[in-house]
């Protein structure tokens, strides 16, 4: 905290009650580059949450919502892949993996416990996979509260990733 404004105290009053030295310029550092990124990482970003919902008596749909995530929550599940553990209404979680958007399962540890034995190319063709079809698809863009209720939560009622791919 002392070194907050890379000021000389002694130099600064030299100034104001004269002296023999003319005053030089100086920089004066309000706030140091690593703070400067951590204001940065605080900053919100919005991101398109997906799932597609599958009814063995109707079409798929592509449903879809905004939410407002914040990039120093982000969580990695496999190198640089990562994704966000988000609250619903009814207090369960889900985890959106964070390039995408998409719904990937209930919980880290089941997310976790499927990527497991993935590479990262394997992990990001599942995902590239998904987020083709849902962009083929006609969205349907909902409000949180509608997106939280279409998407039928309980633990077997979304699917993951993989039992997407299994389709």
């Amino acid at each position: 905290m002392k070194n907050f404004f890379n000021l000389d105290f002694g130099s600064a009053l030299k100034r104001i009650f004269g002296s023999e030295k003319k005053a030089e310029p100086e920089t004066v550092v309000g706030v140091s580059s690593e703070a400067a990124g951590a204001i940065e990482a605080e900053a919100s970003a919005i991101l398109t949450i997906w799932t597609i919902e599958r009814n063995r008596y109707a079409p798929a749909r592509a449903l879809c919502t905004e939410l407002e995530v914040y990039p120093c929550e982000a969580i990695t599940l496999c190198e640089e892949i990562n994704c966000y553990v988000l609250g619903t209404p009814n207090g369960e979680t889900v985890v959106v993996e964070a390039r995408t958007g998409g719904l990937v399962g209930h919980s880290i540890e089941v997310v976790m416990d499927g990527i497991r034995e993935m590479t990262k190319v394997q992990l990001n063709n599942q995902l590239d996979t998904s987020w083709k079809e849902f962009n083929r698809m006609k969205k349907q863009d909902m409000s949180k509260d509608e997106f939280w209720k279409a998407i039928k939560m309980g633990s077997e009622e979304i699917e993951t990733i993989q039992e997407v791919q299994d389709y």
